[in-house]
């Protein structure tokens, strides 16, 4: 069902396109201004914790870093380029059973998205949690543009401080775009993904493709190609857990199964029927952490998956 907000906010979409490109074709538009255009209407790095809590209807305590969450961390910089950098929350546990990195969604700061973390550390999981550029305490302008580039130099940066050879990616909503992407680019470096409520893009915008005229297949067009999960999953050779809500609008049940049927590793889909976008962390905690705990577990101790027939 489409809620009198979620029309606003698909119209508005509609109207931003025609006003980027002066109501023309926008196969008259460069990609760079495609890209910024949506940039603007995806990215909302301003939205408070408050206001996600709020949205989500949660009643979680907000918290400005991980020690006030009752985690140790340390906060670290990582360079993107010559003049700009991320900021980080390395979390690392006594047991440190492996290392996951977790890439948020499209709102607010790494803070917001520090239950994760938690669910994470407390079993026994290192973690890694970042701000897109742009976002939070890292620099440079929001852009879709980056999200691959910002992740590869998270990985580059967790495997050389901890020794490790490979990470878990783990990506919700938005984040689920450059994990898989970097899983399929980065196989030498990732042993594992997680995805939380997963963006297909192409999908998703020739689904909304009566908000931009018809324009679907020029706008896709000039999109670079790691944003479009749903082209790269097949490249996707890796032990998969995809969570999903049968409730979500975002990532509607039909776009997560597309994603899920085209990984072509050992995979499994955890589906949440009753629940909205990536709510069955916070309404269904105890299903979800066995599902993500056993997951995690299996990738780090050497499971063989494809003896197991998974």
């Amino acid at each position: 069902m489409i809620t009198a907000g979620r029309f606003c906010r698909l119209s508005a979409i509609a109207v931003s396109l025609c006003m980027l490109a002066g109501c023309v074709p926008i196969a008259m538009l460069e990609p760079a201004e495609v890209v910024a255009g949506l940039s603007d209407l995806i990215l909302h790095p301003d939205t408070t914790c408050e206001e996600l809590r709020a949205r989500f209807g949660l009643d979680l305590e907000i918290v400005n870093n991980p020690a006030e969450a009752g985690l140790s961390y340390e906060e670290v910089r990582i360079p993107i380029d010559e003049t700009k950098t991320l900021r980080a929350w390395y979390m690392p546990t006594e047991g440190d059973l492996g290392t996951v990195i977790v890439s948020m969604g499209d709102a607010g700061n790494m803070a917001c998205y520090l239950y994760t973390a938690k669910l994470l550390y407390s079993n026994g999981w290192s973690v890694v949690m970042y701000d897109y550029e742009g976002f939070g305490g890292s620099d440079g302008p929001p852009t879709l543009y980056a999200l691959s580039r910002d992740l590869r130099a998270v990985i580059d940066w967790t495997r050389a401080a901890t020794g490790r050879d490979q990470v878990t990616l783990m990506g919700m909503s938005l984040g689920s775009i450059p994990s898989i992407a970097l899983a399929v680019q980065y196989p030498e470096a990732v042993n594992a993904v997680v995805l939380d409520s997963p963006i297909a893009l192409r999908r998703q915008i020739f689904r909304f493709g009566f908000l931009v005229g018809g324009q679907s297949a020029p706008l896709v067009d000039r999109l670079s190609s790691d944003l479009l999960s749903d082209d790269l999953m097949s490249g996707l050779h890796q032990p998969l857990l995809i969570f999903a809500h049968g409730r979500d609008f975002i990532s509607d049940p039909a776009s997560v199964e597309l994603l899920f049927e085209r990984a072509s590793g050992p995979k499994q889909l955890v589906m949440f029927p009753t629940l909205g976008h990536s709510s069955g962390q916070f309404y269904a905690t105890g299903y979800y952490v066995q599902y993500l705990t056993d997951f995690l577990m299996r990738v780090w101790t050497g499971y063989d998956f494809a003896a197991a027939g998974e």
